[in-house]
């Protein structure tokens, strides 16, 4: 910055020297458009699934091998925690297949045929969880994991998670106004998931959330530029000084 604002005055002196009466200002910088999806926040356990690869036997997808990314923002200190998952399927499989059963069997077997699926009628949703043990306040961590399962396309979706059981480090100062009882073992308050729908999700993730990111840019941007002008501005009156002196001189 100190470099940058020397540069600054010399080209701006060097200017003068050749046109006293033009002095050139700085453009503002073209702020950033940040989405607005990417509200992840300053004070939870932010986490996202992803690299997931499928797995193949004979050609038929049998699994999902997957990694579960943190990065802890809060200042309390885990033992231990378990997050679990939940995909569901928006797509239910057997609905169109029902309507072509009734039209082409008779009531009978129809009703046979519904009486065999009932157990099972609800949409087949993806679970699974990943437990990680002795997680620090400002630290992330990669657990690659495994799940029997042939829908390895509804991981890169919104996800339902709770946080339970959970074994956080009791630093009173730490957790103090996060209403955390000293036996509490569901912590689901503490984590936020990151999905596909969050630009976060596609890079690494850092101690401040996109939009905190932004604040704190036009901060250093409007100090940056107030910096600029207080320069500017000793410039225009050294160079009052200078035409009096000449003028008296004269």
């Amino acid at each position: 910055m100190k470099k940058s604002m020397k540069f600054l005055a010399l080209l701006l002196l060097s200017s003068v020297t050749l046109a006293p009466s033009v002095v050139f200002a700085a453009p503002p910088a073209p702020k950033k458009a940040i989405p607005a999806s990417a509200t992840t926040r300053s004070d939870a356990v932010i986490f996202k699934v992803h690299d997931v690869e499928p797995v193949l036997v004979e050609g038929v997808v049998t699994g999902c091998d997957y990694t579960v990314t943190l990065y802890n923002r809060t200042s309390i200190n885990f033992r231990n925690f378990t997050i679990n998952l939940d995909w569901e399927d928006p797509v239910d499989e057997r609905f169109r297949f029902d309507r072509y059963a009734e039209a082409v069997m008779s009531q009978e077997e129809f009703s046979k045929y519904k009486e065999v699926i009932k157990e099972d009628n609800n949409k087949k949703a993806v679970n699974t969880s990943v437990t990680v043990n002795a997680f620090g306040a400002d630290k992330q961590i990669s657990v690659r994991s495994h799940i029997d399962s042939e829908k390895c396309y509804l991981m890169l979706s919104e996800a339902q998670y709770t946080v339970t059981p959970c074994d956080i480090v009791r630093n009173v100062d730490a957790m103090d106004g996060m209403n955390l009882s000293a036996d509490q073992k569901d912590c689901t308050s503490l984590f936020q998931f990151v999905s596909t729908k969050n630009p976060e999700y596609f890079g690494k993730f850092k101690r401040i959330s996109l939009t905190d990111q932004e604040k704190q840019d036009e901060i250093t941007h409007s100090q940056e530029m107030s910096d600029i002008d207080t320069v500017i501005g000793k410039i225009v009156e050294n160079m009052g000084v200078s035409d009096n002196t000449l003028t008296n001189i004269n």
